[in-house]
């Protein structure tokens, strides 16, 4: 790649990368997927869940996460949308110790991820349907 070559001279002819590469959202989209997405990231620091139940919103390249601490102390990060209808669950910072509820259609899902909650799915007074696979319907968590 010429660009790069110019960036790898000795510094007296060195150039750095020109401008519209900082600014151009396809070169950001490419290293979203790339390298941001594509590879670990630092997202938060463990002091940011200290406490069982604390929840910890992030977005990294556009996708919105969820540092949680588990009730077994574990830090997990998942996927912050509802797997009914992907609205996001959780908008700031706080306390989930009953879990996290989408404010759409109140499906709830442990720290865990685990899906326990989905009201009224089935109708008036029935909070389960047979095409609902709860153990299906947790959240994503990211490696």
């Amino acid at each position: 790649m010429p660009l790069l070559k110019k960036v790898s001279q000795p510094i007296e002819t060195a150039n750095g990368l020109p401008n519209p590469l900082y600014t151009d959202p396809a070169v950001y989209a490419e290293e979203s997927r790339t390298l941001l997405l594509g590879n670990w990231s630092g997202i938060a620091f463990e002091g940011d869940v200290p406490e069982v139940g604390d929840v910890y919103p992030v977005e990294l390249a556009g996708v919105p996460l969820l540092v949680v601490r588990g009730q077994d102390q574990e830090i997990r990060v998942f996927e912050n949308v509802c797997r009914h209808r992907g609205m996001v669950l959780v908008q700031e910072a706080g306390k989930a110790k009953q879990g996290m509820r989408c404010p759409y259609h109140s499906w709830t899902y442990d720290l865990s991820g685990r899906l326990v909650a989905t009201p009224l799915v089935g109708g008036p007074d029935a909070n389960h349907h047979p095409c609902i696979d709860k153990p299906e319907l947790g959240l994503l968590e990211v490696p």
